[in-house]
Order: structure tokens, then C-alpha cells, then sequence
């Protein structure tokens, strides 16, 4: 989505046009690496579609800023008590939440690469800082490396500073999940009531792979079809950003799969399942039977 107007970032990247060639030569480069065989695995485990079945950037994202929090934290203790100690434990906070940063980096842009308009442009916005207050990071890490006790104090300086930066940088991060909508399921919001609802559609009417659109009494789409003489119900909005899988094609070796037209998330259309992301969460499914006037039935299920 691309709304977000009523956000910090809005005011920030709405008149910032030079975020945009950024975005596409960042973009190009991403959706290049991820054209190459093989690749596939990787994009979805940076997702989070497997093994967490929910976004990964911001699960790593609590390790880097959590490392290097702790790392602020142990040099201003040292500062305090000069106790020599606390400056192997700072230096071995800084390397393991530097090394988390690199898969963090890696997941965002998997992500963003996902986004258009506003919400791309602030998504541009946030990784330059992130990458800004990364390579001060790399240059107090040099510093320390060094050993020289008279840089001490200057790769301190550094390093707090690029904290600070990484923290701003983060809000910009939070706005995009929280302000944008980025990566949120969109199947979140839905009620239905938990008992058996006659849908306007007779079963007869339905062709095999060939979706219908039908509607709850409360509003949601379903995604409605016939696979092999049996009958499936699940959510028609793609839980990663809410494209109509109805407009989608079938795909996987025995085609019961829908591939959402907006970002390729692949979808079991028999348990609701994520079988290739962007999406993390599967699709709610509905249980279904046909009246004895042959009118369709259907009753909440389980997400797949």
C-alpha cells in the first residue's frame, strides 16, 4: 500500500523525488539477485515465510538494535568506572550485532522491494540512514581493532553516534509497519461469525479453477472454486498486501496453487497455506457443504 499520510515520514519523503532513482537502481539490483536459480529458498527465508511463518526483518532487526544497545551501554559503563574488563564485553557486542545487522540488511531490502510509492520512498530513506549509521559502526569497529588507548574515546564517540542515527532510522522503520501497513496480514481485521452462512452462489454453478468471488454477510471476499470435483473456500484478499487472488493464476505441479497478480505470494488454495512469499501468513479457510437446494454453505475454518 502507499497510504501513510497522516505519518512522521510522510512530511519527510513527499517532496524528496531524488529518493525515487535510488529506489529504482536498489530495486533493480535486488530483483536481479533474486532472478538467479536457486534463489527462491533464500527470498522466502528472508521474508519469513519459512520457518517463522511471520516477517522476519523485524525479529532479526531486535538482535542488531538490541547488540548494539548493549554495546552503547557497556562503553558508558566503562566511561564511568574505567574498569579495562568492560572493553572486551563492548568490543564482542559490537561484532555480534554487526553480524546480525548484515542478514538484517538483507531481509529489509527482500521486503521493501516488495513496496511502491510513499511507502518505498520512506522504506529509501530509512535504509540510508541504516547504511550511515552502519559504517559508523564499521569505522569504531576498526578503531577498536587498533588498540590504541587514545582512540578509545573517539571510537566511543562513534559508535554512540551511529546508535542515535540507528535509532532515528528505526522509527522510520516502525512507520512503515505501523504507519503504512507494511507487511501486516490483511486478512487481520476480518469477523465472521462461526456458524454455517448461505452464500449466493449454487455449488452447480461452479467450474473447475475457474475462481468466483462471493461475499460473507459480513463483507469479506472469498475466494471460491472447484479443484478435481471438490469444492474450496479461502480469503481472496493476499494477506501481504491485500491483491485479489481471484485475479491470479493457477501454478505448482498439480495447479492448486493461486499466485497473487500484485507480488507472486503463492497460496494453497485447499489448506490456505503460504507456499512462496512475499505473504507470511496463510489464508483463512472455510469449511463448506451444499443445501439441499444446492446453495453453497460455509463456516469459518482454520488459517492455513
Amino acid at each position: 500500500m502507499s497510504g501513510g499520510r497522516n505519518t512522521f515520514g510522510h512530511g519527510l519523503v513527499k517532496g524528496a523525488g531524488w529518493l525515487d532513482p535510488v529506489g529504482s537502481v536498489v530495486g533493480a539490483v535486488v530483483g536481479a539477485v533474486y532472478k538467479i536459480p536457486g534463489t527462491k529458498p533464500l527470498k522466502n527465508l528472508m521474508h519469513g515465510v519459512w520457518p517463522l511463518h511471520h516477517p522476519f526483518h523485524p525479529a532479526i532487526t531486535d538482535l542488531t538494535i538490541g547488540g548494539y544497545t548493549a554495546m552503547v551501554a557497556v562503553d558508558v559503563l566503562y566511561l564511568v568506572t574505567g574498569e579495562r574488563g568492560l572493553l572486551r564485553a563492548a568490543d564482542f557486542l559490537l561484532v555480534g550485532a554487526f553480524l546480525t545487522s548484515l542478514v538484517s540488511i538483507v531481509s529489509g531490502l527482500t521486503d521493501w522491494n516488495e513496496s511502491y510509492g510513499e511507502e518505498r520512498r520512506t522504506g529509501v530513506l530509512h535504509g540510508l540512514l541504516m547504511l550511515v549509521a552502519t559504517l559508523g559502526f564499521v569505522a569504531t569497529l576498526v578503531l577498536r581493532v587498533q588498540g590504541a588507548p587514545d582512540l578509545r574515546t573517539a571510537a566511543i564517540a562513534i559508535g554512540a553516534a551511529a546508535w542515535l542515527l540507528m535509532l532515528g532510522s528505526s522509527f522510520l522503520g516502525g512507520e512503515l509497519v505501523f504507519g503504512f501497513g507494511t507487511a501486516v496480514n490483511r486478512q487481520a481485521w476480518n469477523e465472521v461469525a462461526e456458524t454455517w452462512r448461505t452464500l449466493d452462489l449454487r455449488a452447480d454453478a461452479l467450474q473447475d479453477r475457474v475462481p468466483v468471488v462471493a461475499k460473507t454477510a459480513e463483507g469479506v471476499d472469498l475466494f471460491v472454486s472447484t479443484l478435481d470435483g471438490r469444492i474450496y473456500v479461502i480469503g481472496n484478499s493476499c494477506t501481504h498486501a491485500g491483491g485479489p487472488l481471484s485475479d491470479g493464476k493457477w501454478v505448482g505441479a498439480d495447479r492448486c496453487e493461486i499466485e497473487c497478480p500484485w507480488h507472486a505470494s503463492r497460496f494453497c488454495v485447499k489448506d490456505g497455506g503460504v507456499h512462496d512469499g512475499p505473504a507470511t501468513f496463510g489464508e483463512p479457510t472455510w469449511e463448506t457443504r451444499v443445501s439441499a437446494s444446492g446453495a453453497l454453505e460455509v463456516r469459518p475454518g482454520a488459517y492455513g
